[in-house]
């Protein structure tokens, strides 16, 4: 008797593997020396199997009409027949999306955005908040910004003149018009802020500086949220509000796998594609860091919250086209141009000057949720290697190292990790949260060394103020030269302070076996865990265990596992029919 080196269950004895199976190597041969020769005694029962399937692709049993539907098909042939209908109807209707879509979040496992301070402040939205002004006022109804505008809903200036007042297409509610008064309404091309050092009035200039101090919230008030709830800031914040910005960012990893599910789209899109999905609120957030990196012609841009502009774009099931609320399609470059629409954008600090244009967009790698859930590069790099490469970062046992001193790299315990991580960590690092926020508006988020906007004197090196807080103590601390994480000199550090913000892989070094082509940026990363064969292990895994219930033992099912891997590329990498294959397995039909 042989057991076939990488068959589910290693208990499974077999002759020759039938060639023509999805389970090659693994199907039980019917027995020849027993009274009952030739039967499968182990395979499910019509019910049991419609179940089966049920729970693999909705999440649900089957309904009593279900179960009589079944019945009354026939004999056990035609019984069979209607569960592999039921499968491929099931396929296609909202449920499975809705289920791909539970199975990502679960797997995703992608916290909230944090905190900045108490809540409801947390940093995404990097607009101004608006309310109305009450009933009784003599601008009832009105929108003004929630704080530094006390007596805009009055109508009247301190000096007695009237506020400002403008009537607009609000971004947040097309095809109606809504009236701004005081600061928010105001069109100056300067205003008045405060010093950030001294808190004295200075002037500031509004379309690169923002709704700050005096000035208004722009075009179609796009720089602007107005909030409906009693006390501001909550509507976006609560995890519990379905439409809330904050939970639509942990959400769209998850909701862009189901997407691709859906729409039968390669999954390798989820981390290598330079689209994702999101509702108008949430690309508002996109929006509003292109505005922070300097972009202001995005203020004249409607093509995010126009329902007639995006009415052709591909949507989640459950929503019609158009629909300012659905999960539709959208290309991020068109939303932040400093995520890139370029595949192959090389920029190295030590040797060119001038500022990097941006990293390129990456999928759910570079997803607001993705990096603004976790606020180092190195959290970034494990997180992304653990959930889509599926490796196992364990601390060691019963070994000895080298003293640890600066490189968590190349010295002391840490090591046995950070060889590893820190290949990984290094693509993920222009991209770091400043300070706080209230009600959503004030924290930044830093892109290092892109664009024009995120460049500070290279005395933000010394930690003095005001740099001496993160991320700058940050960067500092653990972006040391000649290490792993940062492999470039002492002296190119000198020259050229934002030469620590490499972040593509040099060719010295390698991830998981891989030589980066020199892409910078998490679409590097993707690539090396796509080229490496982990990302196709392990969304294969993961579908495995939805369907099947268990995972596939990397060690002791290898053999398997890579049947299944060339399978599921060989059609594509769509998960779709991927799913309905296992579910014609004869594994999955059997049971005891």
């Amino acid at each position: 008797m042989l057991v076939w080196v990488g068959c589910p269950d290693p208990g499974i004895v077999v002759g020759n593997p039938p060639v023509d199976s999805q389970d090659a190597g693994c199907v039980e041969p019917p027995p020849t020396q027993t009274p009952d020769a030739g039967e499968k005694s182990d395979l499910l029962t019509p019910s049991r199997l419609l179940r089966r399937a049920s729970l693999a692709l909705r999440g649900t049993p089957p309904t009593g009409e279900e179960y009589a539907a079944l019945e009354a098909a026939g004999d056990e042939a035609a019984q069979r027949a209607f569960v592999a209908a039921f499968v491929d109807q099931t396929l296609q209707q909202p449920a499975f999306y809705q289920t791909m879509f539970e199975q990502a979040r679960d797997w995703f496992n992608l916290p909230l955005t944090p905190r900045t301070a108490d809540a409801p402040e947390y940093g995404l939205p990097q607009q101004r908040t608006l309310q109305r002004c009450a009933v009784g006022t003599a601008r009832a109804g009105a929108w003004k910004y929630y704080r530094g505008d006390t007596s805009a809903c009055s109508g009247l200036n301190a000096d007695g003149s009237p506020v400002d007042e403008r009537s607009l297409e609000p971004w947040w509610a097309p095809g109606t018009t809504v009236t701004l008064v005081g600061f928010a309404a105001s069109t100056a091309a300067t205003g008045t802020g405060r010093d950030p050092t001294s808190g004295n009035p200075v002037t500031i200039t509004c379309a690169t500086t923002g709704p700050e101090g005096t000035c208004g919230c722009g075009p179609n008030a796009v720089r602007c949220h107005a909030d409906f709830q009693t006390y501001a800031g909550f509507d976006n914040y609560v995890p519990y509000n379905g439409e809330g910005q904050r939970r639509l960012a942990s959400e769209e990893p998850a909701r862009l796998f189901a997407h691709l599910a859906w729409h039968d789209r390669p999954a390798t899109d989820l981390i290598l594609g330079s689209y994702s999905v999101a509702p108008t609120r949430l690309q508002a957030a996109y929006v509003m860091q292109g505005l922070a990196g300097g972009v202001t012609s995005l203020l004249d841009d409607d093509s995010w919250w126009r329902p007639s502009r995006f009415a052709s774009a591909p949507v989640d099931p459950e929503h019609s086209p158009g629909d300012p609320l659905a999960w539709r399609e959208y290309q991020v470059p068109e939303r932040n141009p400093f995520f890139l629409a370029e595949r192959d954008y090389r920029f190295d600090p030590r040797t060119q000057t001038g500022a990097s244009r941006g990293i390129p967009a990456a999928g759910m790698l570079t997803s607001l949720g993705f990096l603004s859930a976790y606020p180092r590069e190195r959290v970034r790099g494990a997180r992304a290697l653990e959930t889509l490469a599926c490796e196992v970062l364990a601390p060691p046992s019963g070994q000895e190292f080298n003293e640890y001193r600066r490189d968590p790299g190349t010295e002391g315990p840490c090591q046995h990790c950070h060889r590893r991580l820190d290949p990984a960590a290094i693509h993920f690092k222009r991209y770091a949260k400043q300070g706080s926020a209230t009600e959503g508006y004030g924290a930044k988020y830093l892109m290092p060394g892109v664009g024009t906007v995120w460049h500070w004197p290279a005395r933000w090196r010394t930690g003095a103020y005001p740099y001496g807080g993160d991320p700058f103590s940050h960067w500092n601390r653990w972006y040391s030269p000649d290490t792993l994480l940062t492999p470039v000199t002492e002296a190119q550090a000198q020259v050229n302070p934002e030469a620590l913000f490499l972040d593509f892989l040099p060719p010295e070094q390698t991830l998981l076996g891989q030589v980066s082509d020199g892409t910078v940026g998490p679409l590097g990363f993707a690539k090396l865990i796509v080229a490496a064969g982990a990302f196709d292990r392990c969304v294969v895994r993961r579908l495995h265990a939805q369907v099947l219930g268990r995972d596939i033992d990397p060690a002791r099912e290898a053999g398997y596992l890579d049947d299944q891997v060339a399978r599921f590329i060989a059609g594509g990498r769509k998960v779709r029919p991927f799913v309905k294959s296992l579910t014609q397995s004869n594994l999955f039909q059997r049971g005891r």
